[in-house]
């Protein structure tokens, strides 16, 4: 690209300098994070980074290469719920992984994939709004129409809606499993969460009651109990 006054060069290379120090952090932030191996849930920062990166990149390249442009267009909603997923599920999990470590003495991980054991209703709202502010997040890039150029490759629609898919089963599993763990802290069997497929009421009630009352302080059949 040329420009053919002062004003338009120094556009353009504003253009040009202004997502190097996005670029340059999360560089950084992934070498740091390869680098500090005793961190808890060092995985997850990894993804952060490593997902953040990919996104970044996606989008600056056509400030570079123009002529790419269309084609990376075609990526640009994959790229923006890639990102959104790092930064409002990846990072936040990060965090908690530093907290349960140091407080509950367990990972994030075994929180959120493992249905043994028990969860406060803390964890419970925290899992609840991260899973709807992710709904949010795809429905809105879904219906923005920005997101979806005129001309889209068999490639781009197909890892469009297998990162929507994953993401979404992600999304589910982990809060079905703190709904699961939910119930044992109640001292109840995790079937009870097929009351859930009750119309109507039953989502409302299981809400209710999981988010409110408060789980039982001493140990029972399903562990230890948790701060609340």
């Amino acid at each position: 690209m040329f420009c053919n006054t002062g004003l338009e060069c120094l556009q353009y290379s504003i253009e040009i300098i202004y997502p190097l120090p996005e670029l340059l952090f999360n560089v950084f932030l992934l070498a740091i994070s390869l680098s500090l191996k005793n961190i808890p849930g060092r995985s997850w920062l990894t993804a952060f980074a490593i997902c953040s990166l990919i996104s970044l990149i996606f989008y600056i390249i056509p400030t570079y290469f123009p002529i790419y442009t269309e084609f990376f267009d075609a990526f640009r909603f994959t790229t923006h719920l890639i990102y959104q997923f790092s930064l409002f599920i990846l990072l936040p999990v990060f965090l908690f992984n530093l907290w349960s470590s140091k407080t509950l003495n367990l990972s994030a991980a075994s929180i959120l994939f493992s249905w043994r054991g028990r969860v406060t209703r803390s964890i419970y709202w925290g899992a609840g709004i991260a899973n709807a502010v992710l709904f949010l997040i795809i429905i809105d890039g879904i219906i923005t129409n920005d997101y979806f150029p005129s001309e889209e490759t068999w490639l781009s629609i197909g890892l469009k809606y297998f990162t929507v898919l994953t993401v979404l089963g992600f999304s589910i599993w982990a809060n079905l499993i703190i709904t699961i763990k939910r119930w044992h802290d109640l001292n109840m069997s995790g079937w009870m969460t097929l009351c859930l497929l009750i119309p109507f009421i039953g989502a409302i009630g299981c809400i209710i009651y999981l988010g409110f009352v408060k789980g039982k302080k001493d140990k029972n059949r399903f562990g230890e109990a948790l701060i609340q």
